[in-house]
């Protein structure tokens, strides 16, 4: 009668063995998973905060590009006006050169 005893004990601790085992895989798998979630979580914390100051200097350069657009057109603006004065002056200049050559060569 031993034997079917014997036999029951160590159908019993096989089964307690494998319950363990599965228990410990299932626990090391949680603390994994936990693991994993915590890293990708500090992942995507950094990735949201590397977004929020490419935002910012994405802000601050598009500022900085309507400045430079501004002065661009302010200075071409200038550059207009410039042109405007040197041929008005030229030609208030250009008649007088004119007259002053016809006459030296009438005079030769």
């Amino acid at each position: 009668m031993e034997r079917p005893d014997k036999v029951e004990k160590d159908d019993t601790q096989k089964l307690k063995l494998i319950f363990l085992s599965l228990a410990v895989l299932v626990t090391i798998l949680l603390v994994w998973s936990l693991y994993a979630a915590n890293k990708a979580r500090m992942e995507r914390d950094a990735a949201k905060q590397d977004l929020e100051l490419l935002k910012q200097d994405n802000a601050k350069l598009e500022q900085m590009v309507k400045d430079s657009s501004q002065e661009i057109d302010a200075l071409k603006k200038q550059v207009q006006q410039c042109e405007a004065k040197a041929k008005a002056a030229v030609k208030k200049k250009a008649p007088a050169k004119s007259k002053k050559s016809t006459k030296s060569k009438k005079h030769r």
